[in-house]
Parts: C-alpha cells; sequence; structure tokens
C-alpha cells in the first residue's frame, strides 16, 4: 500500500515525465523518419539515373556481327585507300583527310 500511496501522491509528476519521455521519443523517431525518407528518395534517384545510362549504353554496345562488321569496313576502305597511293590516284594528305572526315 505503501507504493500505491506515492504513486497517488506523485501522479502528475509521474505522468509528467511519461509525457515528456512519448514527445521527446515522437520527435527523434519523426525525424530519423524523415531523414530516411529522404535517403530512400536520393536513393531512387540515383538507381533511375543508373538505369537510363545503363539503358543508353546497351543500345550503344557492339554484338559480334556489329564488330565484325565493321571491322571489315574499316579494312576495305584501308585497302581501297592504299591502293589509290600505289596508283597514284591520291595523296597521303587526301587520304587522311577523307579519314578525318569520316569520322
Amino acid at each position: 500500500m505503501n507504493i500505491v500511496n506515492i504513486i497517488k501522491e506523485r501522479a502528475w509528476q509521474i505522468l509528467a515525465v511519461l509525457f515528456l519521455l512519448l514527445f521527446l521519443g515522437r520527435g527523434c523517431t519523426s525525424t530519423k523518419i524523415t531523414k530516411t525518407n529522404q535517403n530512400v528518395d536520393d536513393l531512387h534517384v540515383t538507381v533511375d539515373s543508373l538505369s537510363n545510362e545503363i539503358s543508353k549504353l546497351r543500345d550503344k554496345t557492339f554484338n559480334k556481327t556489329d564488330l565484325k562488321n565493321e571491322m571489315e569496313r574499316v579494312m576495305l576502305d584501308f585497302l581501297i585507300y592504299e591502293d589509290d597511293l600505289d596508283k597514284g590516284k591520291t595523296s597521303l594528305s587526301e587520304v587522311k583527310n577523307k579519314i578525318e572526315s569520316n569520322d
């Protein structure tokens, strides 16, 4: 009964401390949730931008057939330029200009 009397006498102080703890706990939790939500939003933006970059890179990559075709085209151009040089139809500076204009 002694404890019950102490609780009755100091009920307002106990309740005040309890409400203070609940208020502080709620505030801290709310701040943590807000920060976590902001971090998640930032992460979503980063993931979306990385996904877009990966999609762009997929469109630009060569498969084996594309690479082979490009190599054959370059080699054929080289042979044509070499033949023209050997036959005196063109100069080296003209070949250089043609190559630079194709890039």
